[in-house]
Parts: structure tokens; C-alpha cells; sequence
């Protein structure tokens, strides 16, 4: 889920940018590539089912159990709402594509971000590492 996060919020617009720049358009939510982008969310829906398995063991496989699908449901719009947020992050480094100072100050933020997020997941429930 670490890596996840960090290929989500901090590599993904920085990826959607440089499609852009070398296929041409810009990151707009009505271009079709959009649609295309969310499509993946459902790839993602599929998976996530797939590999619970492998990764809910211990603790956590009780923990699931517990909750039901509520957890499956909170995931996957955990996961949404993070590919749209960096949706949105991509459309904004777009318009700071010609503005060096202010792109290297957001990702230096998203950076930092990106790096918050991860080290909850890696101590989840605040646990000593």
C-alpha cells in the first residue's frame, strides 16, 4: 500500500504530464484520455479482490473478516479519490510546466506529502516501528 500511495500521489501526475507533453493536448477532464485514466480504477477494483488474499493474513485477515465489505468499499474509494486527486495534481503541473520555481516548490510539497501518507501506512494504528 506504501508503494501505492507513493506511485499514486507523487509518480502518477508527473507521468500523466510527460504523456501529455510528448503525445500533445493537456490534462483536461473532458479529453478522452481522461476516460481512459478512470478505466483503470476499475482494473484496480478487479485486482484489489484478487490479491486480498494473499495479504489479509494475521491480524489484518481477522480484522477483514470483521468488517465485512465495508473495508473493501472505503478502500477502493480511498483509491479513487487519490487517482483523482492526482488527476487533479497533473493538471496543475501542467499549468506550472513554464513556472520552474512554483513546480519544484509543489512537488517539493507532494513530496512531503506523498512521505507523511506513506509512513501512516507503514505504521498503521500509530505502533511503534
Amino acid at each position: 500500500m506504501s508503494g501505492l500511495n507513493a506511485h499514486i500521489n507523487r509518480d502518477l501526475p508527473v507521468a500523466v504530464v510527460q504523456s501529455y507533453q510528448a503525445l500533445g493536448g493537456s490534462p483536461d477532464r473532458d479529453d478522452p484520455r481522461f476516460a481512459d485514466y478512470e478505466r483503470v480504477n476499475a482494473i484496480l477494483e478487479g485486482v484489489e479482490a484478487q490479491i486480498k488474499q494473499d495479504l489479509a493474513i494475521g491480524l489484518i485477515a481477522l480484522v477483514d473478516a470483521g468488517a465485512g465489505s465495508v473495508d473493501d468499499v472505503l478502500a477502493m474509494w480511498s483509491v479513487r479519490a487519490t487517482r483523482d486527486a492526482a488527476w487533479t495534481h497533473s493538471e496543475l503541473l501542467w499549468h506550472l510546466r513554464n513556472l520552474p520555481f512554483l513546480r519544484n516548490e509543489f512537488l517539493r510539497t507532494l513530496d512531503s506529502f506523498t512521505g507523511f501518507a506513506g509512513r501512516g501506512l507503514l505504521q498503521p494504528l500509530g505502533l511503534p516501528g
